[in-house]
C-alpha cells in the first residue's frame, strides 16, 4: 500500500506540470489581439441594364486592420470572434466605359480554430461583409452599399509570446443592388497575409 501511494504521488508530481503545459498551449491563442493585413483580391462583378448583360473582373491590393478575441475551449480548440476594416479601393474592371470599384470594406466574423502545434493554429472563418460599390465613367457617378457573407481558411503562427503571423484565403459573396438602373452583383476571392500582436 505504501509503495502504491508513493508511486501515485510520483506520477501526480510528473503529470501535473505536463497537464498545465497542455492547457497553457491553447492559451497562446486566447485573449485580445490586433493586427494589420495586406490583401490581394480578384474582384468580379456581373451587371445587367435592361436586356443587356455583362461581366468584368480585375485584381488589385489593399490593406485592412483587425481586432479579435480568442476563447480557448479546451487543449485543442479555440473560438475567435472579431472584426476587420479595410482601407484602399479594390478594382473590379469596367463595362462599356463604366469602372467598378469596391471600397470601405468591413466585416464581423467567427473563427473556429484547431491547434496543430504549440504555436500554430489552423482556422475556418464565417463572416458578415459590407462594402461600398462605386460606378464611374460614361456620365455615371454613383455608389451603393452591398451586404454579403464570406467563408475562408487560414493559419496563424506565434513567432514569440506576443507576436503572430497569419495567412488566409477567403471567398466573399455580395447580394445584388441597383445603381442608376444598373443591377450589379460583386464577388471577391481574397488572399491575405498579416502580422499581429496578442495582448
Amino acid at each position: 500500500m505504501k509503495k502504491l501511494l508513493i508511486a501515485t504521488a510520483v506520477f501526480a508530481t510528473c503529470a501535473a506540470p505536463q497537464a498545465f503545459a497542455q492547457t497553457a498551449q491553447s492559451k497562446n491563442f486566447e485573449g485580445f489581439s490586433a493586427g494589420i493585413n495586406a490583401n490581394y483580391a480578384k474582384t468580379r462583378a456581373s451587371a445587367r441594364f435592361g436586356n443587356e448583360y455583362g461581366s468584368t473582373d480585375d485584381t488589385s491590393t489593399n490593406g485592412s486592420v483587425q481586432g479579435a478575441y480568442g476563447f480557448a475551449l479546451n487543449d485543442k480548440f479555440v473560438m475567435g470572434v472579431g472584426a476587420t476594416a479595410g482601407f484602399g479601393d479594390l478594382d473590379a474592371g469596367s463595362i462599356n466605359g463604366v469602372s467598378l470599384k469596391a471600397k470601405d470594406m468591413y466585416s464581423i466574423y467567427v473563427e473556429p480554430g484547431y491547434r496543430v502545434t504549440d504555436k500554430t493554429l489552423v482556422y475556418g472563418k464565417v463572416s458578415y461583409q459590407r462594402m461600398k460599390g462605386e460606378l464611374s465613367g460614361s456620365g455615371i457617378s454613383a455608389s451603393d452599399t452591398y451586404d454579403g457573407y464570406g467563408i475562408g481558411l487560414g493559419v496563424r503562427s506565434m513567432v514569440s509570446n506576443k507576436f503572430y503571423v497569419q495567412a488566409e484565403l477567403s471567398e466573399l459573396d455580395y447580394g445584388s443592388e441597383s445603381v442608376r438602373g444598373i443591377e450589379v452583383e460583386p464577388k471577391q476571392t481574397m488572399a491575405t497575409v498579416g502580422v499581429g500582436y496578442k495582448f
